[in-house]
């Protein structure tokens, strides 16, 4: 992201908390004008609890993330630890697995921005131990628009827009008006729930248009370029070559990968044989490689996961 947009997505992220502020500010203030009246504390009240529910929330890892111990997964940590400082980036203070996945992520979580790596099982068992490591460093190194007044407005303005434009038609409301013609007759109200419903889409979605417009410019201006239109960072450099890194990031995209695997996890294949027919891919002949995994390491690590590994091939057949 460059500077001018670096500072336009921050005026409008800073726009976003504003108007999440002053709802905060206006609920508080009509209770204080109107203390003796309870429609001001209900209505104030109200104002006040949107203000709160859009108030942004730090970054979370996903539901489905499971966080390894570290002392249950040194190997895991140490290789973790070595490529994020060959990197030059902070090295984490936890390492996640997730088992339906594809590739790795590192991201801040929480108030006090804790970095945290995020590990996608299905493609981590299948890769030899030197794409491992390009696999992690391309992680540290991808650029995530992990800004917490940027990410903090995008999460406020996805719950406006889930919370204007999401609405449908409800079933319930469907069968209690067949109900009520079934039990009523020609006393039965026509269409009033219906229009009420309609009537409170139409509304929603005039309200959400706006909140939608500025979540697509707000991401317009955080994107980065598509990895393949880049030449390796220089960062990357010491760890890993345009080749290799070409070839995962192919291998991500077009999942290659994945049927052998969801085949294999239907045959009831076990973690060392799946590992076994892997590809094995060509080593980098460069001498002053760093070995950062050497492959008695990636064994111990398959290992430590072997539980995470028991649990997450049971799931490969829901990746599509």
């Amino acid at each position: 992201m460059n500077a001018v947009k670096k500072v336009a997505a921050l005026t409008l992220s800073l726009m976003v908390h504003g108007l999440t502020a002053l709802l905060i500010l206006l609920g508080g203030w009509i209770i204080l004008w109107n203390p003796d009246f309870l429609l001001a504390w209900l209505g104030g009240g109200l104002i006040i609890a949107i203000g709160v529910l859009l108030f942004p929330r730090p970054r979370r890892l996903r539901a489905d993330a499971e966080v390894v111990d570290r002392s249950s997964a040194p190997e895991l940590y140490g290789v973790a630890e070595r490529v994020a400082r060959a990197v030059g980036t902070p090295p984490p203070v936890m390492v996640a697995v997730e088992d339906l996945s594809i590739g790795a992520q590192y991201v801040r979580v929480g108030w006090r921005r804790r970095p945290a790596l995020v590990i996608g099982l299905p493609l981590w068992l299948v890769l030899p131990a030197r794409q491992r490591v390009v696999l992690l460093a391309k992680a540290y190194t991808d650029e995530t628009g992990d800004d917490i007044l940027i990410s903090g407005a995008l999460w406020t303005l996805a719950q406006w827009r889930e919370s204007l434009m999401s609405g449908g038609t409800l079933a319930k409301r469907g069968e209690t008006h067949i109900y009520m013609a079934t039990i009523l007759g020609a006393a039965a109200p026509r269409g009033s729930y219906d229009a009420a419903g309609t009537l409170g889409q139409i509304l929603g979605r005039v309200m959400g248009w706006p909140a939608l417009l500025v979540e697509r410019l707000l991401l317009a201006l955080t994107r980065t370029p598509s990895s393949r239109s880049r030449s390796t960072p220089t960062r990357l450099q010491a760890v890993t070559t345009d080749a290799e890194v070409t070839h995962l990031t192919e291998m991500m995209e077009s999942r290659r990968f994945l049927a052998p695997l969801q085949a294999a996890a239907l045959r009831g294949a076990t973690v060392q044989e799946i590992r076994r027919a892997a590809p094995v891919l060509e080593e980098d002949p460069r001498p002053d490689r760093r070995e950062l995994l050497p492959q008695p390491a990636s064994d111990a690590i398959d290992g430590e996961l072997s539980r995470h590994y028991s649990r997450a091939i049971r799931a490969f057949g829901l990746i599509w």
